[in-house]
């Protein structure tokens, strides 16, 4: 999943370009507002972590500018500046978070994954026409049906929901604590998450040469057909 960090200051965006990427992230760093707003051209990012004061314009003007694009993708404000009126004026700006520095980098990271995860509940499939094609497993967002080889999947609702959920972050690896929230937002039923992995994994998987869904040691799982 790709991460957008917007930092003016060397040393801080050097330092959380490195935890985010041995965090399992690929994050893409620019230090002017200029910069991220020509990236932000295309919807590719899950996060935006931004510095109020870049060298070039203001870190709340390239929020303003986000939201004005139709841009929802979440925001945290990276910020000296303590004050209520500025974290007021951050949220009623469009900020999704606010974190003050000097930080903890656990602490910033937990926020990262929150924002991702909330990201990705409130993000429907992105697939133009409706169907996800990986390798030769298809899932068809309009009927609701799965194939691999041209063959008909017998899912359940909730096997196909976590499927799409899957097919919708193709090439990414979702977290064990992801697929839970997904599963189960109020966590009432989140331990049954291996249960529906073994139960995706002998549907889609099983009889065929290639698997497709893949264990990522010590960070959760993914659906991908390289």
């Amino acid at each position: 999943m790709e991460i957008l960090l917007i930092e003016s200051n060397d040393a801080l965006r050097a330092a959380v370009l490195a935890r985010l990427t041995a965090d399992g992230y690929s994050p893409v760093a620019v230090n002017t507002g200029t910069d991220a707003l020509r990236l932000l051209d295309s919807p590719r990012f899950e996060a935006v972590l931004l510095d109020w004061q870049l060298s070039d314009m203001a870190g709340i003007s390239v929020l303003r500018e986000m939201r004005t694009r139709s841009l929802d993708t979440p925001v945290m404000i990276l910020s000296s500046r303590g004050s209520v009126a500025d974290r007021v004026l951050a949220l009623d700006s469009g900020a999704d978070d606010y974190l003050l520095k000097p930080f903890h980098m656990d602490e910033c990271m937990a926020r990262v994954r929150r924002m991702v995860r909330t990201y990705r509940r409130n993000t429907p499939p992105s697939s133009g026409s409706g169907v996800h094609c990986i390798a030769d497993l298809t899932v068809d967002t309009n009927r609701h049906v799965a194939t691999r080889g041209g063959r008909k999947l017998p899912l359940s609702a909730k096997e196909y929901a976590i499927l799409e959920f899957f097919a919708a972050h193709a090439g990414n690896t979702l977290s064990r604590e992801e697929i839970e929230q997904f599963v189960s937002p109020d966590g009432s039923d989140s331990a049954v998450v291996p249960v529906y992995i073994h139960y995706l994994r002998k549907k889609i998987d099983d009889g065929f040469s290639v698997k497709l869904l893949r264990t990522v040691r010590k960070q959760g799982y993914m659906l991908t057909g390289s």
